[in-house]
């Protein structure tokens, strides 16, 4: 039970490296070679009205962090919404 006191000006936690994405491969969803969803900007795959985000995709230049989820979720949501609402241009 030693306690030691490190001073740094942040810390990152690290849960796990490698993306559950067996359920995507298995629709049909694009993957790159790590196993991450390949997303655009807009956090659509290469299926039509399949969006994704977070540290599964290889949005936010792969930066896995709760921000970078954040916001790719918000994307796709907005996307999602204007998909279904027949506003959606895909972007290549």
């Amino acid at each position: 039970g030693e306690e030691i006191e490190i001073k740094m000006d942040g810390l990152f936690v690290e849960i796990g490296t490698e993306p559950e994405t067996r359920i995507a491969e298995s629709l049909g969803v694009s993957l790159n070679e790590n196993g991450h969803i390949k997303v655009r900007e807009d956090m659509s795959t290469n299926i039509p009205g399949v969006f994704a985000a977070g540290d599964i995709t290889t949005g936010s230049n792969m930066l896995a962090q709760i921000i970078t989820a954040c916001a790719e979720g918000a994307i796709a949501a907005e996307s999602a919404y204007r998909y279904i609402r027949g506003g959606y241009h895909e972007k290549m």
